[in-house]
C-alpha cells in the first residue's frame, strides 16, 4: 500500500478529464474510468473501463473503496445522431448509477462538474440563485444530475460538490481527442490546416474562459468541503473575452510563429448583437482561496505544438 487517498476521475481521459487525471496522479491513487479507452496519458493512474449507462456494468468495475470522486464523463455531441437520447442516458441517468453504486462506499466527497448553462441566460450578471432555464439538451441534462445529487443528499446523507462551469480552455493532452469542435481548438486547429480563421457568426458573442489548470487546482480544495444541500458554485475566471478576441489571439501566435500573416474573416450578415454576461463566482470565493491565469497564449502554444508533433 502507498498510502495514498483513492480518487475516481470518470471521463479521465476526456478533454477536462485528462487535465484532472495528470494533476492528481501525484498526490494521489488515481483511477480513471473511461468508456472510450483508445487515449493514453504520460501519468500514473488505474484504468477502469466501463459505460456509465449500464448500472450492473459500473457495479462490477467498481469494486473498490474510493475517497473521492470526480464526475466529468458527460455528452455534449449535438451533432451526432439520437444526441438528445443519448445525451440523457449519459449526463442523467449516467450519473444516477454512479451515485448509486457509489453511496455505499464512504466516499469523502463527490464532485460533480456541470455547467453554468443550466441558467439558459446569454446575458446579465448570473449568480447561484439566478432561475434556472436551460435551452438545450446538454443544459437540461446536466441539471437532471443536478437534482439527482440533492435526492441522494436527502436519502442517503451522499456527499456533494456542484460546479457549474463556465468555458474551460486549454491543450488537448492527446491528438485523438473528440474535442476539437471547442472554440479555442477549433480557432488553432483552422488556423494550421487552412492558413485561415473562418468565423460562422460576427465573433462578437462573449464568453467567460476558465484555465483547466485552475480548475484542477479549485477541484482540488474542493474535496475537503464539509457536506451541504447548497454545495452549488459557478466556476468562472471573470475574465470574459468575445470568439474574435480570441481569433485575433490566435492569429498573433500564427504570425509570430511561422512569419507569416493570416486573414480572419467573419460572417457579415450576422447582425446580432451580444449583450454581456458575468458568471460570478464570489459565493466559491468565500470558502476556498483562489487564484485565476490567464494562459491563452501558451496554450495556443501548446495546440499548436500537438497539431505539428502528429
Amino acid at each position: 500500500m502507498n498510502g495514498k487517498e483513492k480518487i475516481l476521475i470518470t471521463g479521465g481521459l476526456g478533454n477536462l478529464g485528462s487535465w484532472l487525471s495528470i494533476f492528481f496522479s501525484d498526490t494521489y491513487d488515481v483511477y480513471v474510468l473511461s468508456k472510450n479507452i483508445s487515449i493514453s496519458l504520460e501519468s500514473s493512474y488505474t484504468l477502469i473501463q466501463a459505460d456509465i449507462t449500464n448500472i450492473d456494468e459500473v457495479n462490477l468495475k467498481l469494486d473498490l473503496e474510493f475517497d473521492y470522486c470526480i464526475h466529468t464523463a458527460s455528452y455534449n455531441e449535438y451533432f451526432h445522431e439520437n444526441y438528445a437520447k443519448d445525451a440523457l442516458l449519459i449526463n442523467s441517468l449516467g450519473t444516477r448509477n454512479l451515485v448509486e453504486v457509489l453511496k455505499n462506499k464512504n466516499l469523502k466527497n463527490f464532485i460533480y462538474i456541470s455547467t453554468f448553462h443550466v441558467y439558459g441566460s446569454s446575458s446579465g450578471f448570473i449568480r447561484e440563485d439566478t432561475n434556472l432555464y436551460p435551452v438545450n439538451d446538454y443544459a437540461s441534462t446536466h441539471l437532471f444530475a443536478e437534482y439527482y445529487l440533492k435526492q441522494f443528499y436527502k436519502t442517503d446523507n451522499f456527499p456533494f460538490v456542484i460546479f457549474r462551469l463556465t468555458n474551460s480552455y486549454g491543450s488537448p493532452k492527446s491528438i485523438k481527442s473528440t474535442k476539437w469542435y471547442l472554440v479555442l481548438n477549433d480557432l488553432v486547429k483552422s488556423a494550421y490546416e487552412n492558413n485561415k480563421i473562418i468565423l460562422k457568426s460576427n465573433g462578437k458573442s462573449k464568453r467567460d474562459f476558465i484555465w483547466m489548470g485552475d480548475v484542477c487546482s479549485v477541484i482540488e480544495e474542493s474535496l475537503h468541503m464539509a457536506p451541504d444541500m447548497e454545495n452549488i458554485y459557478n466556476l468562472s475566471s471573470g475574465m470574459t473575452y468575445s470568439i474574435l478576441d480570441l481569433a485575433n489571439k490566435v492569429r498573433e501566435v500564427y504570425n509570430k510563429r511561422y512569419n507569416k500573416n493570416i486573414d480572419i474573416s467573419v460572417n457579415q450578415d450576422d447582425r446580432m448583437i451580444y449583450p454581456e454576461l458575468t458568471v460570478d463566482n464570489s459565493k466559491l470565493g468565500q470558502f476556498i482561496s483562489m487564484k485565476f491565469n490567464n494562459k491563452l497564449y501558451d496554450e495556443i502554444e501548446k495546440i499548436f505544438n500537438l497539431l505539428e508533433k502528429n
